[in-house]
């Protein structure tokens, strides 16, 4: 499968309107699991500004259940820490969610209870502002995240990005965190 070719084919399909926003969400989230091998696949949104930003997921892919899942708002001094590691280096590879620095603060309370042990994520700005992050995480064992992993995610969320932002735009009346 040619990636790119993959992911454009799916931006083509939701930009002319052949699909809704709902079947694009889960047809992203089911691409960035498969193509990365991880339990879990969502895109996030940050809303606010520091200290107080918000972390709001649009889409999450449980491929162990097949299915899509809620995850509730994300908020608080954990959100900031992982969103200056994502502003500061664009991505963040976590084998132990546990012991990283930028995914730490969340294990009390959402890593812990969905038995997240590794998160890979890869930032995406809009308009050179830090707007959100497509993120896979692995349930059960760690997983030791490679280059090319990393490098698979951002291909997915460099297109797909564009597309999001663009339909957030006219959906909602929220600003991307900056």
């Amino acid at each position: 499968m040619d990636l790119r070719a993959e992911v454009q084919r799916l931006c083509a399909d939701f930009d002319h309107r052949e699909i809704r926003r709902t079947e694009f969400l889960d047809r992203c989230t089911r691409l960035v699991a498969s193509t990365i091998g991880c339990s879990r696949a969502g895109i996030w949104l940050f809303h606010g500004e520091r200290p107080a930003l918000r972390l709001q997921c649009l889409a999450m892919y449980d491929a162990t259940r097949d299915r899509m899942t809620q995850v509730p708002d994300e908020e608080g001094p954990p959100v900031a820490d992982y969103f200056l590691a994502l502003e500061q280096t664009g991505h963040v590879m976590a084998t132990d969610a546990r012991a990283h620095f930028a995914t730490a603060g969340f294990f009390e309370h959402f890593l812990e209870t969905n038995h997240v042990k590794s998160l890979l994520a890869a930032a995406f700005s809009v308009n050179g502002r830090l707007y959100g992050a497509f993120t896979c995480t692995q349930v059960g064992s760690e997983k030791d995240w490679s280059r090319l992993e990393l490098a698979s995610l951002r291909v997915i969320g460099s297109r797909v990005s564009l597309a999001l932002a663009n339909i957030e735009r006219t959906e909602t009346d929220t600003q991307p965190a900056f």
